[in-house]
């Protein structure tokens, strides 16, 4: 007979008293005080050794004896079919690290492959039409929050901007939901970004930086290349669904919650990949061409804006939502060089 000292709950008082259970080779005695109950042991629940804590032995009554983890315990019948598998792997700690390294493998390419070809499909199946209000809402967000001002720029200079856009967009599968949208903004500088829906919003500060209409129409046709390639909704659907589903999996409502009402905010900061602006820049390239424009206009505005004072632009400046690189400037050089032969669609 072997004896294990613990404590005793009744499952009705919180309260426990100091008990000791006595192993025979069918039978375990349970004395705590007074009370003292035989139990068949094939009636007995014990918990599964987790690491060196304590174990719990559930009794037939809905009372538990508490006591330290010892060896014996292994030996004990039970019913609970965890402990061989866990105390296995807890003796070989190499396998679980290969698990867990496997797990965290599988969730990256998830993230990194997975959730975008999920997205693409998804996006896919969203008109336009739909995306509208979202980029109307991201816009308002913009305007309410003094990321943007009012447009200081006379009329005479919008025109010919707002024509020469219309021309870029009028044989594209989209052209029935492009929106030009000027703005001053000394927060985010010279800038131009797209927002969902076809609205392209572009600052009075890109405007005085461009050196001729040509680079502010190389810049239009670079978000134009995010509108039609749908990157803004891509971008947001892949974010915006990380913050869903860890809401979802850990039970946060409130974390759901602002997932979907922070969607707005989602739109306006959001930062396309290399992938993304490495797409849209050989898209615009093409337009450009087909429109009688060089890409070389692209490259010339790029270099110059890198150049200038990350003060003067802006915190959220053009060359930080839209990375510069030797990489970008080298491609729509030779693109310039290239003759259009594609339509662009």
């Amino acid at each position: 007979m072997t004896r294990v000292e613990g404590h005793y709950y009744d499952g009705l008082n919180p309260v426990c008293v100091s008990a000791g259970m006595d192993f025979s080779d069918q039978e375990a005695t349970l004395t705590a005080g007074a009370v003292s109950e035989r139990y068949a042991i094939s009636h007995l629940r014990i918990s599964p050794r987790i690491g060196s804590t304590g174990r719990f032995i559930t009794l037939p009554n809905g009372g538990q004896f508490a006591c330290a983890d010892c060896v014996f315990l292994d030996s004990v019948p039970q019913e609970s079919l965890l402990e061989g598998p866990v105390a296995w792997l807890e003796e070989r700690w190499y396998i679980a690290l290969a698990c867990i390294v496997i797990v965290y493998s599988t969730l990256l390419a998830g993230y990194f492959f997975g959730l975008p070809a999920a997205a693409t499909r998804i996006v896919a199946h969203i008109p336009m039409q739909a995306e509208q209000p979202l980029g109307k809402q991201a816009l308002s967000w913009m305007d309410g929050k003094g990321w943007f001002k009012p447009t200081n720029l006379d009329f005479d200079t919008r025109i010919p901007i707002r024509n020469g856009f219309e021309g870029l967009y009028k044989d594209l599968p989209s052209k029935d939901y492009y929106r030009l949208e000027f703005r001053s903004s000394k927060v985010l500088g010279p800038n131009a970004l797209a927002l969902p829906g076809g609205i392209i919003v572009i600052t009075d500060e890109m405007v005085k930086v461009a050196a001729s209409m040509e680079e502010v129409m190389a810049v239009l046709a670079h978000e134009i290349g995010h509108v039609e390639l749908r990157h803004t909704m891509r971008s947001v659907l892949q974010n915006s669904v990380v913050g869903a589903a860890t809401a979802m999996v850990t039970s946060d409502a409130a974390s759901l919650s602002v997932a979907v009402a922070g969607l707005p905010m989602l739109l306006a900061q959001t930062k396309y990949s290399r992938e993304f602006e490495a797409a849209a820049d050989d898209y615009a390239f093409r337009l450009l061409r087909q429109k009688g424009y060089s890409p070389a206009a692209f490259a010339s505005l790029m270099e110059r804006l890198a150049k200038k004072d990350k003060k003067q632009m802006g915190v959220f400046a053009y060359i930080s939502s839209h990375p510069m690189t030797k990489e970008r400037v080298a491609a729509a050089r030779a693109a310039a060089k290239e003759v259009s032969t594609t339509p662009v669609r």
